[in-house]
């Protein structure tokens, strides 16, 4: 009888207080499973981004009807100020004046006569009113011009 020799290793040979390592067992599992989630994190992106999109859709629809509104406030504020213009034209106008002075029992005058004021009560009722002209108030001859003139030339100091 042959000895088969080929392979010594193979045979496991007792030695006292030697226990063989124990090898992990393997076994095959099924790949497949990472494709069904990617499949099912991408659909819900894209439905999360389609419901993103209809949001957006809604709050633009919802700001389009309030600038109609506005722009339909404003037209009709428009025309009734234009409105109002013209019934202001015709109260103010001279023939709608003078039918509601002739209604009051008012007439035209028939004599103009002309009072000459004198110049000192004329001045004495611009100073209290505080009405002065132009020419007045701007005179070229100030006495405070030179005041001015110094007061820029020193920065405003006293």
């Amino acid at each position: 009888m042959a000895r088969n020799m080929a392979h010594p290793l193979d045979q496991a040979l007792p030695i006292d207080g030697f226990v063989p390592p124990s090898r992990p067992r393997l076994v095959e599992t099924q790949r497949g499973g990472r494709a069904f989630w990617v499949l099912v994190v991408s659909a819900a992106l894209v439905c999360g981004v389609f419901f993103l999109a209809a949001l957006v859709h809604v709050e633009l629809a919802q700001q389009q009807m309030k600038l109609d509104s506005l722009t339909k406030t404003v037209a009709m504020a428009r025309d009734n100020y234009n409105v109002l213009r013209h019934e202001r034209s015709l109260l103010i106008s001279p023939d709608n004046l003078s039918a509601q002075a002739a209604r009051l029992g008012m007439k035209p005058s028939t004599q103009a006569r002309f009072v000459a004021v004198e110049p000192d009560i004329i001045a004495g009722v611009l100073a209290s009113t505080g009405d002065l002209s132009d020419a007045v108030a701007h005179d070229a001859e100030s006495p405070l011009n030179e005041f001015g003139q110094l007061k820029s030339e020193i920065g405003g100091a006293p």
